[in-house]
């Protein structure tokens, strides 16, 4: 018997994965949400009566969730509705260190999601998803509700974590007395900087979040004594000190007026030889692969940046070039890394 092929059939799978994409990641979310794979990592294969009685959900209709979860090979689900972890759930585990499951929550916990809702509303006023949705900004948002702070903070450390080493295989940061890390964080970037290659580091965020930065830098391994932590508001100042000053995934969040104010103080902040080095999952161009090694594809990653914050989104490198030199600084080189995280080295101008 000969099986006809439906020429049309590849673009339609794509279609309707696409349509159905909202269903996985909600189910994603329940289950990083619920402990689903914390409980599977902590004690091993289990029934789904099991787990739902752990989790205080319906068993029936957790079925479902854990099953699709299976389809998409996240879960392997075994006769008994008997549910195993997999290399991949394991990689959503959230109680014991900073993880994907961490990112999965952040991007698709409810506030964020409600933005994806009022998106048709928001293209016709021009204004930022989220904030029509939830009545202000996304960073406002996670500093007031403590879950969501928590979520976020920990998805930013699971970033840099899963790409710092590549980045310090890439670029020499022993050329340095002293490295700020703007909008650092927890400082698990400038604790693997200064780790690495003994300079001194200052970690720069806002006061909620690094708060809990001289915890997480001693779990490092780092003396936290090393590394100074300031606090400000980089639209006021930004502390001088250093003699290169990184961004890691924190321009990108805001459009080119604010950027350039950041910038600004950037430049007021280093010495006449200093460097400001940009690290970026860069936008590709037409002609560029679509997908990084790490299985970012940061033009869709631009999108959810973009609902979420007030005209940010990632950029193209050209686009960051222009930015940066209509900010008084020259572009000296661009830092090609095993993963999805750049960078470019910006002198001052």
């Amino acid at each position: 018997m000969t099986t006809i092929q439906n020429p049309n059939s590849e673009a339609k799978q794509k279609v309707f994965d696409l349509m159905l994409a909202f269903v996985k990641s909600q189910c994603l979310y329940v289950s990083a949400r619920l402990g689903i794979f914390d409980l599977l990592d902590d004690s091993g294969e289990q029934s789904v009566d099991s787990l739902a009685e752990q989790t205080n959900t319906d068993a029936d209709r957790l079925y479902f969730i854990l099953r699709g979860l299976a389809h998409v090979d996240i879960l392997e689900e075994k006769p008994g509705r008997i549910f195993a972890p997999t290399e991949a759930s394991s990689l959503l585990v959230t109680n014991k260190a900073p993880s994907a499951g961490h990112l999965a929550m952040h991007l698709i916990e409810p506030a964020q999601w409600d933005a994806w809702k009022v998106l048709p509303e928001a293209l016709e006023k021009g204004v930022v998803p989220f904030e029509l949705a939830n009545g202000k900004g996304v960073y406002p948002y996670c500093y007031e509700n403590e879950w969501s702070k928590d979520t976020f903070i920990k998805a930013m450390s699971f970033l840099t974590d899963s790409q710092v080493e590549g980045l310090l295989e890439a670029y020499d940061f022993g050329q340095y007395k002293c490295v700020m890390d703007v909008g650092g964080g927890q400082g698990g970037l400038i604790a693997s900087i200064v780790k690495r290659y003994g300079c001194k580091g200052i970690l720069f965020d806002l006061p909620d979040v690094a708060h809990t930065a001289k915890d997480y830098i001693a779990k490092r391994g780092v003396d936290p004594d090393v590394i100074e932590i300031k606090t400000g508001n980089v639209f006021e100042s930004i502390p001088q000190g250093a003699d290169a000053i990184v961004m890691k995934h924190f321009i990108s969040a805001w459009s080119d007026v604010d950027a350039k104010k950041i910038l600004a103080n950037c430049k007021v902040a280093l010495p006449a030889d200093g460097r400001l080095i940009l690290l970026q999952s860069f936008v590709p161009d037409i002609d560029e692969p679509k997908i990084e090694a790490d299985g970012i594809m940061p033009g869709i990653f631009a999108v959810q940046i973009n609902v979420a914050t007030p005209g940010g989104g990632w950029r193209t490198k050209k686009q960051f070039q222009t930015l940066f030199e209509e900010s008084g600084f020259k572009l000296e080189r661009t830092i090609r890394t095993s993963n999805s995280l750049s960078g470019m080295e910006f002198s001052v101008a």
